[in-house]
């Protein structure tokens, strides 16, 4: 799949990796302290990684209620086939002792990796709404709509900073299940396609997202989600100072 650069960016890779974790409330210091402190740095410091996002649902922030709070991580590679790397393999089969302590207190963990196949807009932002949509052969069709119509309007309306679309591969996301940490974690594999959307300030997010799937059947594409679009407000975010970054009007495969 080739994806084709402008002169600014918003997502710095070509393939991406996505973690839904949840933790429970009690847990948030110790988790906190090994993704920020040693999680982060050693992942992106994988050969091939460029830059790393973790997000907290923003109905759900980690302070007072509910007991259980939702996270997002989002990883960019330089290609898809980084995630299933003899080096980044290499490194799940030999996790940290905090990283098997902590990997257990996941009361929920999806995770999947993807293809980028349409990215427009400049930059990014700090919150974005995260639409899970039904993979299949219709997937063609809605990344025809997306890349030809939907985002740019979004854009061109200054609601949407960028807008792009994560296509999974679900070999690639299976190289970790046999892996010590893959073993360990109690991940699910998810096969839905992921729609990610930056916003601009003060955008309505539940409006922005029914408009979007509205938009996206109007040109004619089946918008079928997996789970309602979710917010997520960033926390963190680390990039890699020694992989180089695609220059402008580059493909990258």
């Amino acid at each position: 799949m080739t994806m084709t650069r402008s002169a600014f960016e918003s997502v710095v890779g070509a393939g991406a990796m996505i973690n839904w974790i949840s933790v429970a409330r009690d847990d948030l210091p110790v988790y906190e302290d090994w993704y920020n402190f040693q999680h982060l740095p050693e992942r992106v410091s994988t050969p091939g990684f460029l830059r790393a996002r973790r997000f907290v649902a923003a109905d759900q922030q980690p302070q007072g209620e509910p007991a259980m709070i939702d996270y997002l991580t989002l990883y960019e590679t330089v290609d898809v086939h980084v995630l299933a790397s003899p080096e980044y393999l290499r490194r799940l089969d030999n996790p940290t002792e905090l990283t098997l302590a902590v990997v257990p207190l996941f009361t929920e963990f999806r995770r999947a990796a993807y293809h980028i196949t349409v990215a427009r807009g400049d930059g990014s932002s700090g919150r974005v709404v995260v639409v899970e949509v039904q993979p299949g052969n219709e997937l063609a069709t809605l990344r025809d709509a997306l890349a030809s119509s939907v985002f740019q309007e979004l854009i061109n309306e200054h609601r949407v900073v960028a807008a792009s679309l994560y296509e999974p591969d679900i070999t690639v996301s299976d190289a970790k299940s046999a892996t010590t940490e893959g073993r360990s974690s109690g991940q699910q594999q998810t096969s839905s396609a992921v729609v990610l959307i930056e916003l601009h300030s003060g955008v309505n997010a539940d409006a922005l997202a029914a408009d979007l799937a509205d938009r996206a059947t109007r040109a004619g594409a089946r918008f079928d989600q997996v789970r309602p679009a979710r917010v997520f407000e960033l926390i963190y975010e680390l990039r890699s100072a020694t992989t180089s970054y695609p220059t402008a009007e580059t493909s990258c495969e």
